[in-house]
């Protein structure tokens, strides 16, 4: 068996690779730069909330195998995500619990998310990490261009505005970072979309 932070590195060359290589084209929002940001937003939040060097391992596993089955399916992606984790774990001969432990981080992530424990509350908000930050509107609009193209969902400027600003207001961050740090971020982002819609309507 590995070294923990073996499989973790592991992990992430496989998962960059399978992206680089089987992801679907225009995939403009589920893509190795959004893998790579959760992954970032897990090890930070957890260290906020004061995880120990194991299960930040776990963790970071999770995160770099969450969104994989985007290259195999849009639809239902977590579920694929979580056979090629367990799979790949498997040949590392990682141990069972480990593997659990990283799928169930995995499944939390499906919408609505729902986290059963501090790893599962850690990794979803790292999902949602986009929504705190500065430039959120470049990632809702790829995620905008995504849907177009894979969903065959379209918007004008204030119904694409109008959910947003929905989405962002329902959603509650579970850890304690989030519902202080990166709600305040969240919330800014909320009153500038508010704003610019105002002056669209």
């Amino acid at each position: 068996m590995y070294a923990t932070d073996n499989i973790v590195k592991k992990s992430a060359e496989f998962v960059v690779d399978l992206l680089d290589h089987h992801l679907p084209v225009n995939m403009s929002f589920h893509n190795k730069q959004h893998t790579e940001l959760v992954v970032k937003a897990t090890i930070e939040i957890a260290q906020q909330n004061g995880l120990n060097k194991n299960e930040i391992f776990i963790l970071q596993t999770a995160a770099w195998f969450h969104d994989s089955g985007y290259c195999y399916s849009y639809q239902g992606h977590e579920d694929v995500s979580t056979a090629i984790a367990g799979t790949f774990l498997k040949q590392l001969d990682c141990s069972e619990e480990y593997i659990v432990e990283v799928m169930a981080c995995i499944n939390a992530t499906k919408m609505p998310q729902i986290a059963s424990n501090q790893l599962q509350q850690v990794i979803c908000d790292a999902d949602m990490y986009h929504f705190s930050l500065k430039d959120y509107s470049v990632y809702e609009q790829n995620l905008r261009k995504e849907w177009a193209a894979y969903l065959n969902k379209t918007y004008t400027d204030i119904e694409w505005l109008d959910l947003n600003i929905n989405v962002l207001t329902a959603h509650i961050y579970f850890t304690d970072y989030g519902k202080t740090i990166l709600q305040k971020r969240k919330q800014m982002n909320i009153e500038r979309m508010q704003n610019f819609l105002s002056r669209l309507i």
